[in-house]
């Protein structure tokens, strides 16, 4: 079962990456910045994660603004190919709850 949930800080605006001929859907791209549990001499240290989601999964594109709390719930998709000695992860939100 691919299933995750995370609380974060959005890390700057969201981007739209692609938006379908017709112009009703959105795929936006953003990235979230998650404490990690622990400390390391005293200062948090931050995962930034990547995150796309689609218009329909927004409910206010405003809200996906530099600095706002979210919660996302989604899965992990990875990808690479030759090029790539490691693949890239990113989270694709199914679900989006504006905490502020």
């Amino acid at each position: 079962m691919n299933n995750v949930n995370i609380i974060g800080q959005i890390e700057g605006d969201a981007q739209i990456a692609y938006t379908s001929p017709d112009g009703t859907r959105k795929l936006y791209k953003f990235v979230l910045k998650v404490p990690r549990p622990f400390k390391k001499n005293d200062s948090v240290i931050e995962d930034l994660i990547n995150i796309k989601c689609w218009s329909s999964k927004v409910e206010d594109e405003d809200n996906l603004h530099d600095q706002a709390y979210v919660g996302v719930e989604g899965r992990i998709q990875s990808f690479g190919n030759d090029e790539y000695k490691t693949p890239v992860n990113e989270v694709i939100a199914l679900k989006i709850l504006y905490l502020e």
